[in-house]
């Protein structure tokens, strides 16, 4: 699987890396781990700015509709998504437009940013990169 990812319970804190090309399944394989490892109101980083994906708009649209129907099942943790400069950047706002999220999810240029402030987001210990 071309996403990377760690889940530590104990810092309640999912890291997930994007590394190669990734396409729709990838990301609906690893949203369904993190809920299955009931991790969905955990901080969570999605790095993808070493990876590029292969995906429609219509995907992105699929996407959005599994995360607004994750809000039902619980409280959606912080989201932290640092895209791919260019187009990245323009899916991951509509992911995150579509996405019902509110107030949970942001996007940065850089891993430190979407730290600082997934670490802003809680009085539980500090995520390390």
């Amino acid at each position: 699987m071309p996403i990377e990812y760690t889940i530590d319970h104990a810092k309640r804190f999912v890291h997930a890396r994007v590394l190669g090309v990734i396409a729709l399944k990838d990301i609906e394989d690893f949203t369904d781990k993190v809920v299955a490892a009931d991790a969905l109101t955990y901080r969570k980083l999605f790095d993808a700015t070493q990876g590029d994906g292969t995906y429609t708009d219509d995907d992105v649209m699929s996407l959005a509709a599994r995360a607004a129907a994750y809000a039902s099942l619980a409280k959606r943790g912080p989201l932290a998504i640092i895209p791919r400069p260019g187009m990245g950047a323009e899916l991951a706002k509509r992911y995150v437009n579509l996405g019902k999220f509110t107030g949970e999810a942001r996007i940065f240029n850089s891993v430190d940013d979407a730290l600082a402030w997934l670490e802003s987001q809680s009085d539980l210990p500090a995520p390390e990169a």
